[in-house]
């Protein structure tokens, strides 16, 4: 594995860590594995951050909030809530393609009993703004009544699950990196075509 250059000890630390956290996880992971790919000793490493835990929390954090990107900008008052979820589904499927360790990342983090406090940094108020947004669009007669919390998680898993099995797909469609790729891109219509034939009365 190759050393990482040309940067800050501590964003060093931070770049190594990124990458053996999300390919082994928090229990897979080993200070010295981070190290060695920061290019340093572990002694050095803890006196950047003196705990592992200190140091996947911090990555967790960071990771957290692309996983949930700020939707805001979506969140246009005169967008109709389907357009709200077809950007949503266009921006988190490009956002999983270029970082796609990330679902199964947050999931196995947040799935452990000792790692409850990690709930905690979920965002909330992504649900409960397209909520409003759909109950408003329902009230206008734009869109068919649905349980919107069912429809969200649904969303979710178009958009995650091809990632969460990467390996399978390529194995039994005998695809390769760049072919995966390509399926997501064409995935994107794929699932806003799903979601208009659900929502549009």
């Amino acid at each position: 594995m190759s050393k990482i250059d040309n940067i800050t000890t501590e964003a060093k630390i931070l770049a190594a860590a990124e990458v053996i956290f999300l390919r082994d996880g928090y229990s897979g992971s080993r200070m010295q594995d981070i190290a060695d790919l920061a290019g340093m000793n572990k002694a050095l490493l803890h006196y950047y951050f003196r705990s592992k835990d200190k140091l996947f929390e911090y990555i967790f954090d960071k990771k957290i909030s692309l996983m949930f990107p700020k939707m805001e900008e979506l969140f246009d008052e005169n967008a109709s809530f389907i357009e709200i979820l077809s950007g949503f589904i266009e921006n988190y499927i490009k956002l999983l393609m270029a970082n796609p360790f990330l679902p199964l990342f947050v999931i196995t983090t947040i799935n452990k009993p000792d790692r409850e406090d990690f709930l905690e940094k979920l965002p909330i108020f992504l649900k409960r703004r397209l909520i409003e947004f759909y109950q408003r669009d329902l009230a206008l007669g734009k869109v068919r009544k649905h349980n919107p919390v069912q429809l969200i998680i649904s969303v979710f898993g178009m958009c995650v699950f091809p990632f969460m099995a990467k390996p399978m797909l390529k194995k039994m469609s005998n695809m390769n990196d760049e072919q995966f790729q390509e399926f997501m891109n064409q995935r994107i219509p794929e699932v806003q075509g799903y979601i208009k034939l659900i929502l549009e009365p």
